[in-house]
C-alpha cells in the first residue's frame, strides 16, 4: 500500500504546472483632441453637399483604445437651405469611446444647403477622428484653448501641454499688472462663429512686451491686428526677462442667429386650459448652453395637462426649431414647474417658449481666456 502511495506522488510530482493565465493589457486612457468630419448628406436617396460649412469645435476628451463615436444627424432642408428640425443620437455604425457632440447640432443648424433640395429629409453621420493630446499640432493646442472648449479638467491639461514650450511659465512667471483688452464692437463677425486670436511675445527686465506676433488664429485679420496692439500695451512687473509668452484673445458670437419663424397660435390649439395659467413660481427658462455659445436663437411648443394641485403631466413636445434641444430643455422647465391649485386642474394646454439672446449676453458672462 505505502508503494502504490509513493508511484501516485512520484506521478503527481511529474505533471508540470498549469501555465499562468495571459495578461491582457487595455490600453491607458489619455486625453485627446477630437474633431468630427462629415462631407456630405443624404437627402431623398441622393448625396447633396453643403454649400457652406461651419467646423463643429474641437472636444478634449479622454479615452482608451477604442475609438470615438460618431453621431447621426437627422434633418429637413429649409426653404433657405438651412437645417431645421435638426436630431440627434448615438450612430450604431462608429466606435465606442464617448465623446460629447455637444456643438454637433449647433453648427450643422449654421450649415447650408441648395435651396433645391429644400423639403427634403436627410441624415449625416459625424465621424469622430482623435489626436492624443501630447502629439498634437500647438496650433491646435492654441485654438481650443482660447475658444474655451474644454472643461476645467481638460483645460489644465490642454495648458500644461501648452506650457512645455518657452520658458515663460512655471515659478517666478512674469506677474501682470495692466492687460489692455480689444474692443468687440469694432471686430467683424460671421453670426454664430467665434474668432480667436493668440499673440506669442517676450518680456524684458521692465515688464514690456517685446515683439508680439501671432501664432494661431482663425484668419480674422482685423482681430489679429488689434490683439497684437492690445498684448503691446499690456504691462507686467519688472523682473528676469521671459520669451515666448502667449496671451489669447477671444471675439465671442455675439451676433444672433435668428430663429426660423414660429407656427400661428391657431396652428396648436388648447383643449380646456385657464388664460393665463398662474404659476406658483416664475418658470425658469435657461437657454440651451451650446447654441447660447454661438448665439442661435429657437423656440419650442409644448402641450402639457395640470393636476388639481398644481402639479405638470403629460408634457410633450409639439415642434421645435432649430433643433430638438430647444424643445427638450422647454419640456424641462415645464415638468419642473408647478402652478396654482385649482379646482379641477387643465388638460391640453400649450406653452410657446421663444430663446432669444438678451442684449450683450456674451460680454456680460463670458470672461476674457487667461493667459496661457
Amino acid at each position: 500500500m505505502l508503494t502504490l502511495l509513493a508511484a501516485a506522488a512520484s506521478v503527481a510530482q511529474a505533471v508540470p504546472p498549469a501555465p499562468p493565465p495571459p495578461v491582457i493589457r487595455t490600453p491607458a486612457y489619455r486625453p485627446h483632441l477630437v474633431d468630427f468630419d462629415s462631407p456630405s448628406a443624404q437627402c431623398g436617396g441622393r448625396v447633396v453637399m453643403p454649400l457652406t460649412t461651419v467646423a463643429p469645435f474641437t472636444q478634449v476628451a479622454t479615452i482608451g483604445g477604442d475609438p470615438p463615436r460618431g453621431y447621426l444627424m437627422e434633418f429637413v432642408i429649409g426653404a433657405d437651405g438651412r437645417p431645421l428640425g435638426i436630431t440627434q443620437r448615438v450612430a450604431t455604425t462608429t466606435g465606442t469611446g464617448y465623446v460629447a457632440g455637444s456643438d454637433l447640432a449647433p453648427a450643422l443648424s449654421l450649415w447650408r444647403f441648395p435651396a433645391s433640395v429644400a423639403g427634403a429629409r436627410c441624415t449625416m453621420t459625424f465621424t469622430a477622428r482623435a489626436v492624443p493630446l501630447d502629439g498634437a499640432a500647438v496650433t491646435d493646442l492654441y485654438r481650443v484653448a482660447a475658444l474655451q472648449m474644454a472643461d476645467t479638467t481638460g483645460f489644465q491639461t490642454l495648458i500644461r501641454q501648452i506650457r512645455k514650450s518657452g520658458d515663460c511659465a512655471g515659478p517666478g512667471r512674469p506677474r501682470m499688472l495692466l492687460r489692455a483688452f480689444i474692443d468687440d464692437r469694432r471686430i467683424p463677425q460671421t453670426p454664430g462663429v467665434p474668432s480667436f486670436a493668440v499673440v506669442s511675445y517676450d518680456v524684458d527686465a521692465d515688464g514690456v512686451p517685446q515683439q508680439p506676433g501671432i501664432v494661431a488664429s482663425d484668419g480674422n485679420r482685423v482681430l489679429e491686428g488689434a490683439a497684437a496692439d492690445a498684448t503691446a500695451r499690456s504691462r507686467y512687473v519688472g523682473n528676469a526677462p521671459r520669451t515666448r509668452c502667449t496671451l489669447p484673445f477671444l471675439r465671442p458670437a455675439t451676433e444672433p442667429v435668428y430663429a426660423p419663424p414660429m407656427p400661428p397660435a391657431s396652428a396648436f390649439r388648447e383643449e380646456r386650459c385657464p388664460q393665463p395659467v398662474r404659476w406658483a413660481q416664475p418658470l425658469r427658462q435657461q437657454f440651451p448652453q451650446a447654441f447660447r455659445r454661438r448665439a442661435i436663437e429657437g423656440w419650442a411648443i409644448v402641450r402639457y395637462d395640470l393636476a388639481p394641485w398644481g402639479a405638470t403631466g403629460a408634457v410633450t413636445v409639439l415642434a421645435a426649431e432649430p433643433a430638438a434641444e430647444f424643445g427638450e430643455q422647454a419640456r424641462r422647465m415645464i415638468a419642473a414647474a408647478r402652478a396654482q391649485p385649482s379646482a379641477s386642474g387643465a388638460q391640453g394646454c400649450i406653452a410657446r417658449v421663444q430663446y432669444r439672446m438678451a442684449s450683450d449676453d456674451a460680454a456680460e458672462d463670458d470672461a476674457p481666456p487667461a493667459p496661457f
